[in-house]
């Protein structure tokens, strides 16, 4: 009776350390870098973007990431520094459907843009 004891905690505390260490990778892998060129906020309501590159950011496209279609959001211009509150029924999917939360439950926002000397930028973050 004793060696089966032995091998079921043996085999139990495998599992809580092999979990554990996969929930510690996954939050590593998803959390957005302080010092990326920039930022994202999400909220209930909004989607927050700021620029943190030094230089006014053109063409940028805000996708939020879906397990179903992406939806998306384009604008022309984002000043150095600046900050813009971009609202969720703003976003649209490749067929014109306004993203609503109590539909889809987003997995991550990206942000893609270029500045004005032509360097591209993407960052990706996940939705909190």
């Amino acid at each position: 009776m004793r060696p089966t004891q032995a091998c079921l905690a043996s085999v139990l505390a495998f599992g809580v350390v092999a979990s554990l260490v996969g929930a510690c990778s996954r939050d590593n892998e998803a959390a957005q870098a302080a010092d990326a060129p920039i930022g994202i906020e999400t909220s209930q309501l909004f989607v927050t973007i700021q620029n943190r590159a030094g230089i006014a950011l053109l063409d940028a496209k805000i996708t939020v990431q879906t397990p179903g279609a992406p939806y998306t959001y384009i604008f022309s211009r984002l000043e150095s520094g600046e900050k813009k509150e971009v609202p969720l029924s703003s976003f649209s999917s490749r067929d014109g459907t306004s993203l609503s939360l109590r539909m889809v439950r987003p997995r991550a926002v990206q942000v893609t843009a270029t500045d004005m000397v032509k360097k591209q930028y993407d960052v990706k973050a996940p939705w909190k």
